[in-house]
């Protein structure tokens, strides 16, 4: 929380001094140019359809994860109340949980707040500083605190570099449960991402660039405690017809693919991968409706 003082304070002194560039991407967003391309593969079957009940908007979501397992289903309520956008869900099992995001209450900073009525979470990223970004996690009650900060340091050997750190801490009984390290750096057309993290027992490389009408990419991942090194490649695109196809290899030969469609307020997305064992393929299918 001491933490969070600090950029509240800051976002009042830098409000009217903060230069014209802009912030850097945030910690977790370092490598976004790879993982764009590399992840975001679901092998679960998912519909999200809007509903009304008694005139309120809503949202119902239904996942299954295996086909011989139940299915889940929550129920969400969005609405903006002063700025600030409320988010309510309802699961299945009755659990609740509220989520509240305001990006106007301070100059630069944007707040999230979400609660399971048996916990809470504060989120808060500012930008107020310039050529730097802040993100600030508290969990309470655990006293569970987490921080990132990222710097853009100009031009090095004639590309844009940026920088970044992330900490995590248990403020109760003063363990280090985060550490990480990361930089972004583009040069002739090329986006190079580099971290460590976990403490210092995953290194990640990669790499991504413009080619074949669309955005090729590459990352070797080495995990120290396992000592064991995956390589990932794949490529993205978004057909003349307006469907978006990802298709990614690693170096234990698992191919998958993933096709996006979207026709008017409705979507597919079909995913689906194999090894090279030719086992029964993994085969996810999301469905959404705005």
């Amino acid at each position: 929380l001491g933490l969070l003082a600090v950029v509240v304070l800051l976002s009042f002194v830098n409000a009217h001094f903060r230069s014209a560039s802009m912030a850097p991407p945030l910690f977790s967003s370092l490598s976004k140019c790879v993982s764009d391309v590399l992840s975001g593969f679901s092998y679960d079957a998912r519909l999200s359809q809007p509903i009304s009940v008694y005139s309120a908007p809503l949202t119902l979501k239904v996942a299954q994860k295996k086909a011989d397992a139940p299915a889940t289903f929550e129920v969400v309520h969005s609405t903006t109340v002063a700025d600030a956008k409320l988010e309510t869900t309802v699961t299945g099992g009755g659990d609740v949980n509220i989520k509240a995001t305001h990006a106007k209450l301070l100059s630069n900073m944007k707040l999230t707040a979400s609660t399971d009525l048996g916990s809470a979470k504060i989120e808060s990223e500012y930008t107020g500083i310039s050529d730097m970004a802040v993100k600030v996690v508290a969990n309470l009650p655990s006293a569970k605190c987490e921080g990132s900060i990222t710097k853009e340091l100009g031009k090095v050997a004639g590309g844009p570099l940026t920088v970044g750190m992330e900490v995590g801490g248990n403020a109760s009984n003063g363990k280090l449960t985060k550490l990480g390290f990361g930089a972004l750096y583009g040069h002739g057309g090329y986006n190079l991402a580099a971290s460590l993290t976990d403490k210092g027992d995953t290194l990640k490389v990669g790499c991504a660039t413009s080619a074949y009408s669309g955005t090729v990419a590459a990352e070797v991942v080495y995990k120290m405690s396992k000592t064991s090194i995956v390589g990932t490649a794949g490529y993205a695109t978004t057909l003349a017809t307006g469907e978006k196809l990802k298709t990614t290899v690693d170096s234990s030969g698992t191919a998958a693919c993933s096709l996006g469609l979207t026709s008017g307020p409705s979507s597919v997305t079909l995913c689906s991968s194999m090894g090279v064992d030719f086992g029964p393929p993994k085969v996810g299918v999301k469905i959404e409706r705005k």
